[in-house]
């Protein structure tokens, strides 16, 4: 497998499309650990766990964009340095967002790009990039054409099949 660091145009749709306004608000979600308790275990204080879930949750907004930018980015070299056993600093990052309705499809497209290139090294699935790319992702799917109307639950296999019979 090999890597490359993306360029800073292709994070700045990332970026971009987590800012995109949808009927969900902002793209937020929570990264870390978050109290839970074993069985015959005592819960946590409703304080403690309200605090808790305060320090994991992470939005991206236009104050902080900037910063996920420089996150990616900086997640992306890691990984390049990892496969290549290089040391090499990113470059600098300024967020330039990109104006008009972004396509969920090239988002999609360009967050698999963008882990494929991440992936390398062994803290990639506990980085904060890994749980934005899922958020992001989720968001995408969800924004794609259709995507509202489709059933939730399937009880009709005409829900599904597009020309296709169905087979016992």
């Amino acid at each position: 497998m090999s890597a490359f660091e993306v360029s800073t145009v292709h994070i700045d749709a990332l970026v971009s499309a987590a800012l995109q306004g949808t009927r969900f608000g902002s793209l937020t979600w929570y990264h870390g650990e978050i109290p839970h308790t074993e069985p015959g275990e005592m819960l946590p204080g409703h304080d403690d766990y309200l605090a808790a879930l305060a320090r994991t949750r992470r939005e991206v907004t236009r104050d902080n964009a900037e910063e996920w930018g420089a996150t990616l980015l900086a997640e992306n070299r890691r990984s390049v340095n990892h496969r290549y056993d290089e040391d090499e600093w990113e470059a600098p990052y300024t967020f330039t967002e990109i104006r008009g309705r972004i396509s969920p499809m090239a988002v999609l497209k360009a967050i698999d790009c963008y882990e494929y290139q991440s992936c390398e090294h062994p803290g990639w699935k506990a980085s904060e990039a890994w749980s934005f790319c899922q958020v992001l992702r989720s968001r995408m799917i969800g924004a794609l054409p259709g995507y509202s109307d489709a059933a939730w639950e399937i009880t009709d296999p005409a829900e599904v099949a597009t020309g296709l019979q169905r087979t016992r």
